[in-house]
C-alpha cells in the first residue's frame, strides 16, 4: 500500500494541466476508496480515467490491483498487461503479474516475472516478499525463508515478512525460530488479530496452551467478527481438552458464516466424539449439501451408519465416496465389510478384492503423493480434526468484502422502461418514442430504462392510473396513456390488466416499439410470478453444485412455461428497430429459460456488440457459458461484468474462476 500511495503522489503531480478533467482528483479519490477497501467504487473511478486517457499507465495499475483484491485474477491480469505494455521497465507490474499467476497456480511464469522485477528493482522488498509467498505455495520453505530474510533487510519494518517467514519456519518444524518471527510481527503490527492467531498456533503445538488461548482471546477481542479466530481457539481448545469450549467455537464460526464447510466437518468429528451422533451425521450432511464432491463426509458419515447398524445407509455412502474417488481403497474395504452384514458375500469379496489391487497398484507406482497414500492405506484414520487451512478466511468468511459476500447467482434481469428513480438515472438509450413519451408527460413521471422496475406506493399508482382515465376521455386513441396504464398496472402486479392495456397501445399505433418491450417483459414476469407459486426454480440458476446438467435435464421443466409469445414480442421490437441492443439482452433471457443457450448466447453477444454497454449483458452471458463448462470465456465475461460495475460478479469470479483460469 505504501508504495502505491507513492505512486499515486507522483501521478497527481503530473497530471495538474488537465484543466478540463481533473484526473488527480479521480486518482485521489480512487486511492482513497482503496484505503476503505471500496473497491469497485475505486474501479468505477479508474474506468473514468482510462476512457479520457486511455494510454495512461496508473489507472490501469490501480484498477488491477482493486481487481486482484476482489480476486478477479483474469481482469486483474489484462490490467496489469497493458500496465507492462505501458511501461516494460516497470517493476511493480511484472510483480502483480507474477502474482496472479500464483493465483492461476502458474508457478513458473511467475518466477520468471519476478526475476524480470527483480532485474528491474533489485531493492524492492515487496518483491521478494511476493516471491517468497509464492515459494511457500510451492512448498520450498527454505526458498521462502531466504526470500523473506532479504525482505527483512531492505525493509525492518515488514511485518507481513516476519508472519509469512514464521509461517514457513513453522512448516520446517523450527517452532521456535516461527513463535520468534511472529512475536516480532506482532511488536509491528500490534493490532493485527493475524499475529496473535499465528503464533497461538505455534505456541499449542508447543503443548503451551495456556499463552496459546490468551494469544488467540486477544486476537477474538481485535476482531470479534473474524470467524477464522474462533476456528482456531477451537483447535487450541480442543488440543487443551475443553471440548465443550471447542463446540462453542465452531457453533460461533456457523453463527457468522452458516456455510463454512470445513466447521461443520470438524463439529461433526466433535459431535461424534461427545456422543452427539445424530448431530454428527446432521453435520456430515451438511457437508456433503455444500461440498458434494468431497469423499470423506460420505466416508465418515458411513462409519457411523455402520457402527449403528444400518447397514444399507453405509453402502450407499461407500459406494458415493467410490465414485467420486474410485481408487479409494478404504472405502472399498469398508464396503466389503457391510455387504457381509447384509449376506452379499460375493459383493464383499469383489470389494476385498479391488481395495487388495488398488493397495498394490500404489505401492507399484510409489508416486510420493502424500494423499494418495492416505486414501489407499487401509489403516489411515480420517476421524481426525483439520486444522487451520491457510485459504479458510478468504474462501468462507463473509467478511464484508464483495466476493465473499453470500448471494444467490442468477441471471440479471430483463431491461424495462419504468418511472425514473431520484438515485438512477437508468440507462442512457436514446429513442424518438421515448423521446415523445416523456414530452407527453400525462403521468408526471420521467421514463427511463432499467433493469430494476421502479416501486410506487398503491395509493400513488391508483390516483395515476386514475388521471390517465381522465386523460383518455379528452383522446382515447392515445397509444401513450394505454403504455403508462400498462406500466402502472405492472408496478401493482396486476399483469393481465397491464398487457391488455399494452396491447390497446399496439393496436392503436402497430410500429409502438416500447409498448411490444414492455408487453414482453410482462409477460415475462407473470410467468415468472406464476413459477414461483407453483415452487418452481430458474433452471439457468447455476449458485448450486448439484445443479442438473443439461443432457439430464427435467423436461417437463420446459413445457410448463411457455415464452413463445415473449419471444414473438422480442421479435417484433427487434424487427422494428434492429439496432437496439435491449431487445436482444432481453431475448437472451427469455432463450436461457427456454433452455435455447446457444442462442441466448448469440443474443446476448449481439447486444455487446451494438451497446449500450450492458454489464449485465456480459454477466449473463458469462454465466450461460459458466453452466456450459465453457468456464474460460464465461469467467472471462464475469471478470468484465465485474469491471463495469455488477458487484456479485465477483462472488462468480471467487466460486467459480479463482484458480486455474489462464488468458
Amino acid at each position: 500500500m505504501k508504495r502505491i500511495t507513492l505512486l499515486l503522489f507522483a501521478i497527481v503531480c503530473s497530471t495538474r494541466a488537465f484543466a478540463q478533467f481533473d484526473i488527480g482528483h479521480y486518482l485521489r479519490e480512487g486511492h482513497r476508496d482503496i484505503t476503505k477497501s471500496n473497491y469497485t467504487s475505486a474501479i468505477n473511478r479508474f474506468n473514468t480515467i482510462i476512457q479520457v486517457k486511455p494510454d495512461m499507465l496508473e489507472p490501469y495499475y490501480l484498477r488491477g490491483y482493486c481487481k486482484f483484491r476482489l480476486d478477479d485474477y483474469i481482469g486483474a491480469m489484462r490490467d496489469f498487461q497493458r500496465v507492462i505494455e505501458l511501461n516494460p521497465y516497470f517493476a511493480d507490474g511484472y510483480r502483480f503479474r507474477g502474482i496472479i499467476k500464483v493465483m492461476q497456480q502458474d508457478f513458473h511464469d511467475a518466477m520468471e516475472d519476478y526475476a524480470h522485477a527483480l532485474e528491474l528493482d533489485p531493492s524492492n522488498a515487496d518483491i521478494y516478499a511476493s516471491r517468497g509467498f509464492t515459494y511457500i505455495s510451492m512448498k520450498e520453505y527454505e526458498k521462502a525463508i531466504a526470500d523473506f530474510n532479504q525482505a527483512l533487510i531492505l525493509r525492518h519494518d515488514m511485518s507481513s515478512a516476519y508472519f509469512q517467514r514464521g509461517y514457513a519456519r513453522l512448516c520446517t518444524d523450527d517452532v521456535d525460530g516461527a513463535i520468534d518471527d511472529f512475536t516480532r510481527g506482532i511488536k509491528l503490527s500490534p493490532y493485527s488479530p493475524d499475529g496473535y492467531s499465528r503464533r497461538a498456533m505455534a505456541l499449542a503445538m508447543k503443548e503451551d496452551f495456556e499463552r496459546a488461548l490468551s494469544d488467540i482471546d486477544h486476537a477474538v477481542e481485535i476482531d470479534p467478527q473474524d470467524a477464522s479466530l474462533y476456528f482456531n481457539r477451537a483447535i487450541v481448545r480442543y488440543k487443551s481438552n475443553n471440548l465443550q469450549g471447542a463446540m462453542e467455537d465452531y457453533n460461533k464460526v456457523l453463527e457468522l458464516n452458516p456455510k463454512n464447510a470445513l466447521t461443520f466437518f470438524n463439529r461433526a468429528l466433535l459431535n461424534y466424539e461427545i456422543g452427539n451422533v445424530e448431530q454428527s451425521i446432521a453435520d456430515y450432511s451438511q457437508v456433503i449439501e455444500l461440498t458434494p464432491s468431497n469423499i470423506l463426509p460420505y466416508f465418515n458419515r458411513g462409519c457411523i451408519k455402520f457402527e449403528t447398524n444400518d447397514f444399507y445407509g453405509a453402502i450407499e455412502d461407500w459406494s458415493q465416496a467410490i465414485n467420486i474417488f474410485p481408487d479409494f481403497a478404504k472405502a472399498y474395504q469398508a464396503r466389503s465389510s457391510a455387504r457381509f452384514q447384509i449376506g452379499d458375500v460375493a459383493g464383499a469379496m469383489k470389494d476385498k478384492k479391488i481395495a487388495e489391487q488398488k493397495i498394490e497398484e500404489y505401492q507399484k507406482r510409489q508416486g510420493g503423493d502424500s494423499l494418495m497414500a492416505e486414501f489407499v492405506d487401509t489403516s489411515y484414520n480420517f476421524r481426525k480434526v483439520i486444522e487451520f487451512d491457510s485459504d479458510f478466511y478468504r474462501a468462507n468468511a463473509d467478511d464484508g468484502e464483495i466476493q465473499n459476500k453470500e448471494v444467490s447467482i442468477n441471471l440479471k434481469p430483463m431491461v424495462v422502461l419504468t418511472t425514473k428513480k431520484p438515485e438512477n438515472d437508468g440507462i442512457a438509450i436514446y429513442l424518438a418514442n421515448l423521446e415523445e413519451l416523456n414530452k407527453n408527460q400525462n403521468i408526471d413521471q420521467q421514463i427511463v430504462f432499467s433493469v430494476q422496475p421502479s416501486v410506487l406506493s398503491a395509493d400513488s399508482v391508483r390516483m395515476l392510473l386514475n388521471k390517465t382515465e381522465q386523460a383518455k376521455l379528452q383522446n382515447a386513441g392515445d397509444q401513450f396513456l394505454y403504455f403508462y396504464q400498462g406500466l402502472l398496472n405492472s408496478m401493482m402486479q396486476n399483469y393481465n390488466q397491464s398487457i391488455k392495456a399494452y396491447s390497446t397501445a399496439i393496436d392503436i399505433a402497430p410500429d409502438f416499439l416500447l409498448a411490444y418491450l414492455n408487453r414482453a417483459a410482462t409477460r415475462y414476469m407473470m410467468i415468472e410470478y406464476m413459477s414461483t407459486l407453483n415452487d418452481f426454480k430458474p433452471v439457468i440458476t447455476i449458485g448450486n453444485d448439484n445443479a442438473v446438467p443439461v443432457k439430464q435435464a427435467d423436461t417437463h421443466l420446459e413445457v410448463e412455461n411457455d415464452y413463445s409469445a415473449v419471444i414473438e414480442d422480442l421479435n417484433k421490437a427487434i424487427n422494428l428497430n434492429p439496432q437496439m441492443g435491449v431487445s436482444y439482452y432481453n431475448r437472451g433471457n427469455v432463450f436461457c429459460m427456454s433452455r435455447q443457450f446457444t442462442e441466448a448466447i448469440d443474443d446476448y453477444t449481439r447486444s455487446i456488440e451494438i451497446g449500450p454497454a450492458l454489464p449485465q449483458a456480459y454477466y449473463n452471458r458469462g454465466l450461460t457459458l459458466i453452466f456450459l463448462e465453457d468456464k474460460e470465456k464465461g469467467c472471462y465475461d464475469i471478470s468484465k461484468a465485474g469491471e463495469l460495475g455488477i458487484d456479485d460478479a465477483y462472488v462468480v469470479l471467487k466460486k467459480y474462476c479463482k484458480t486455474g483460469q489462464k488468458n
